[in-house]
């Protein structure tokens, strides 16, 4: 069967087949084995058991619109995990979690693409609130729907530092912890609260004295179920994750633990192979570094590279097929040296051209900009790959159910 018609095949079945060619490739067979293991207690709904994934990307998660395709769809097979990682502000309008209600105002913003903070410490999100006078967040379940509507464990990312503060935790208008960020030294720290299962309100707010240092809030049910953060970095080329410092980004990761890594960046790159400051051998070394640097505290973290949907401009760059082939090639090749699965979302869309293509129909697929996909394409899209880990994942049981060991009959 041609990866075409395993496409087609795959956006049209109710329900994943063994006989469908995988669209998630891994030339390996076991990039997503720790993934799909974690899953599996999930699915088998063993006390506890969340499944973590941290999707990072660039605006192609804009809006939370693919990762959330994702979520629903994970959340609706395996259980709802509660919505994860919510930044404390907004550095883009763009930045949304669609699993939770957000309201937040007042916070200055250091941005990891602009490579303001020397120490390297951007938190889990790429991204540091400062607490001004004034600052709140507020996050809530949401009130309608299937899922979102639960939460029973809110923790609390930040650091203390010598220009820290107060800042101070209420849940449903209750006081429920105030801790101290000021310290001599710069520190992550991380403050857990139990709260009743159930619909909760969330707010954040310094206390007045000194800018605390914040990154988020983590919201989580007690499972089981599948937990997907969305850490969307606007407007950021795919080297600027080398910016995070490797100890301090291991540390972060070490305390989330994620089951899987979902990497979609490229989109801002683009820019560059079409003024040919780029090649897909840079490129490549380049995403691998990237790769490298990101799950260097944790090398057995489970990978999946998405490559770049078909793009006609970037920014104020045209581009044109051969770029986009160019920068999937080097994507593909960077995913598999490190031992990753890859999903094509070029070929998933028709090859190149194709975003013209999917702007005609109705409704459109591709936003007006020809450089992403409406919010009908994303969820599109995230049902694609959706059906593609399935795939994988029946698989991946199926060679399990082989591998066990035969019961003794002595």
């Amino acid at each position: 069967m041609s990866l075409t018609a395993a496409l087609l095949a795959v956006m049209l079945a109710a329900e994943p087949t063994p006989e469908l060619e995988p669209v998630i490739e891994d030339p390996s067979g076991v990039a997503l084995d720790g993934f799909f293991t974690a899953l599996q207690r999930s699915e088998q709904s063993e006390r506890g058991a969340l499944t973590r994934v941290l999707h990072l990307g660039d605006s192609s998660i804009g809006l939370d619109g693919l990762p959330h395709a994702l979520r629903r769809r994970m959340q609706t097979r395996f259980g709802d995990g509660g919505a994860g990682f919510v930044f404390l502000g907004r550095k883009s309008a763009d930045y949304q979690n669609q699993a939770v209600r957000l309201r937040t105002s007042g916070w200055t913003v250091c941005y990891i693409a602009y490579g303001c903070d020397r120490t390297g410490h951007y938190g889990y999100g790429g991204h540091v609130f400062r607490g001004e006078p004034g600052a709140r967040t507020r996050i809530a379940t949401l009130r309608s729907g299937e899922l979102g509507r639960s939460v029973s464990k809110i923790e609390l990312w930040y650091a203390e530092d010598p220009r820290g503060g107060p800042l101070t935790v209420r849940v449903d208008g209750e006081v429920a912890a105030t801790v101290d960020t000021r310290g001599p030294r710069l520190v992550d720290r991380w403050h857990a609260i139990a709260v009743e299962s159930g619909a909760h309100e969330i707010e954040v707010r310094p206390g007045g004295r000194g800018t605390p240092r914040g990154y988020g809030v983590v919201l989580e049910t007690d499972g089981p179920g599948v937990v997907w953060d969305t850490v969307s970095l606007i407007g950021a080329f795919t080297s600027r994750m080398l910016f995070f410092d490797a100890e301090h980004l291991a540390g972060q990761l070490d305390h989330r633990q994620p089951d899987l890594l979902v990497l979609g960046l490229g989109g801002n790159d683009l820019r560059r192979f079409s003024d040919g400051s780029i090649d897909t051998p840079g490129f490549a070394r380049q995403l691998r570094a990237v790769l490298q640097h990101l799950r260097a505290g944790r090398p057995e973290l489970a990978c999946l590279v998405v490559g770049v949907v078909d793009h006609a401009r970037a920014g104020p760059h045209r581009v044109r097929g051969h770029h986009t082939v160019a920068i999937v090639a080097a994507q593909r090749e960077a995913a598999f040296a490190e031992g990753c699965a890859f999903f094509d979302a070029l070929a998933a869309m028709g090859g190149p051209g194709s975003i013209r293509a999917w702007r005609k129909l109705d409704p459109p697929l591709s936003a007006p900009d020809l450089q992403h996909l409406s919010a009908a394409g994303r969820d599109k899209m995230g049902g694609i790959i959706f059906e593609g880990l399935m795939v994988r994942y029946q698989q991946f049981q199926r060679r399990a159910e082989r591998e066990r060991p035969e019961p003794s009959t002595r």
